[in-house]
């Protein structure tokens, strides 16, 4: 997916020690500082939430999982890949 390269500037209240936190991981992040931090910890949970979705989508149609797992084995073969 990508994202718009313009940013926003938000303010948000935290604790001190939270905020203490934040920066602390952002410098050891290395890449954009607390900001960056706190982007890729929202993209992680859009993650989680994803594979959620997904699971419970699969949770709701049983027959799909033997569907998929059968045309994955079968393109592995085709690309001569252990299955």
């Amino acid at each position: 997916m990508l994202r718009s390269m313009q940013r926003e500037r938000i303010t948000i209240s935290i604790d001190p020690g939270v905020a203490a936190r934040v920066r602390q991981c952002g410098a050891r992040s290395g890449s954009g500082g607390a900001s960056s931090y706190l982007e890729r910890l929202v993209r992680q949970d859009e993650t989680r939430e994803a594979a959620e979705a997904l699971a419970h989508w699969y949770a709701q149609q049983p027959e799909r999982v033997d569907a998929d797992e059968a045309e994955r084995i079968a393109a592995a073969e085709e690309l001569g890949e252990t299955a």
